[in-house]
């Protein structure tokens, strides 16, 4: 677990929410994440969970996770963090 590291969880188990890294607590196996998208609570900004909560990369993304992706990538001019997102898109 690392700072700006990308995270799949889900919010009291049943929201999907996306988001990075900006604190670890490894003493505690906890990190703090800036929720980039969350389902049904879209306002959300910030979350805390367990090492145990997050749900493992798969190379699969929604067509709405991969939008998102997209759209952050562009809104921080990160060229080739949006050129990888494309290539999932070909």
């Amino acid at each position: 677990m690392e700072v700006g590291q990308w995270i799949h969880t889900k919010y009291m188990g049943k929201h999907d929410c996306i988001g990075f890294v900006t604190s670890v607590y490894p003493d505690f196996k906890r990190c703090k994440l800036r929720v980039t998208q969350c389902e049904n609570h879209p306002r959300m900004k910030w979350l805390e969970i367990s090492f145990g909560d997050i749900i493992p990369d798969s190379d699969y993304f929604t067509r709405t996770e991969l939008d998102s992706l997209i759209d952050l990538a562009l809104a921080t001019y990160d060229k080739d963090w949006f050129e990888q997102l494309m290539a999932f898109n070909e």
